[in-house]
C-alpha cells in the first residue's frame, strides 16, 4: 500500500511530461491518410510523378517499383550507361482501374504504420470478363519536426485474394479496354470467340 501512494505522490509532483515538436495531434491520422493517398496519386502516372519526393530522408523503398531510366542521345552513351524504356511495376500504375483499403493504421507520436490492400482490376479479352489482382503493401511513416509526415519504408507484394477480399460485383471494363486497345482489337469478334468457350 505504501508503494502504490509513493508511486501517486511522484507522478502528482512530477514535472507535467510533454512530447518533443514532433508529439502526435488529432490531424496526425489525416495527414497520414493524404501522404498514401498522394503515393498512389503519384505512382499511378506513366511515368511515375516523383513518389520520391514524398519518402523521409535515408528511407527504403521495397517495391514492387518505378524505373526512372533517363534517356541518352547515342552520342553521350557509353558501355555503362543504358537508355531504355521507364519500367513502372506498381498495380496503381498497370491497372484499367484502381482501388485500395487502408487495413491497419497504427499511430504513436512519431512512427505510423500503414497495411494497404491494393485492387489491379483488368479486362480479359479473350472470356469477356474484368478480373481482378491485388497486392499487400506496407508503409512506415516518420513525423518530421515540422509536423509533415514522410514514408520511412514502403515495401508491396503481389496476393492471392482470399473469399472475403474479392470484389463482387466486378466493374465492368469492357468499354475502357477497347477504348485504349483502339484499332488492334474487335471488340464483336472477340465477343464472338467468347461464346465458344
Amino acid at each position: 500500500m505504501r508503494f502504490a501512494v509513493w508511486i501517486g505522490l511522484m507522478l502528482f509532483a512530477a514535472p507535467a511530461f510533454t512530447w518533443p515538436a514532433y508529439a502526435q495531434s488529432a490531424e496526425d491520422e489525416v495527414k497520414v491518410r493524404a501522404v498514401i493517398a498522394a503515393w498512389y496519386q503519384r505512382v499511378s502516372k506513366e511515368p511515375a510523378d516523383a513518389p520520391w519526393s514524398l519518402m523521409a530522408p535515408g528511407a527504403i523503398d521495397g517495391g514492387p517499383g518505378y524505373a526512372e531510366i533517363p534517356y541518352q542521345p547515342p552520342e553521350h552513351r557509353s558501355r555503362a550507361a543504358y537508355s531504355g524504356p521507364r519500367i513502372n511495376n506498381e498495380l496503381a500504375s498497370k491497372a484499367l482501374k484502381f482501388a485500395y483499403d487502408i487495413d491497419v493504421l497504427k499511430l504513436d507520436p512519431r512512427f505510423a504504420k500503414v497495411w494497404v490492400w491494393e485492387r489491379g482490376y483488368f479486362y480479359a479479352a479473350a472470356a469477356q470478363v474484368t478480373y481482378e489482382n491485388a497486392a499487400s503493401t506496407m508503409f512506415v511513416l516518420e513525423k518530421q519536426e515540422n509536423g509533415a509526415w514522410l514514408i520511412l519504408a514502403h515495401q508491396g507484394s503481389s496476393q492471392g485474394i482470399p473469399p472475403n477480399k474479392i470484389t463482387r460485383p466486378m466493374p465492368d471494363l469492357r468499354d475502357a479496354y477497347y477504348s485504349k486497345c483502339g484499332s488492334a482489337c474487335d471488340p464483336r469478334a472477340d465477343a464472338a470467340k467468347a461464346k465458344e468457350f
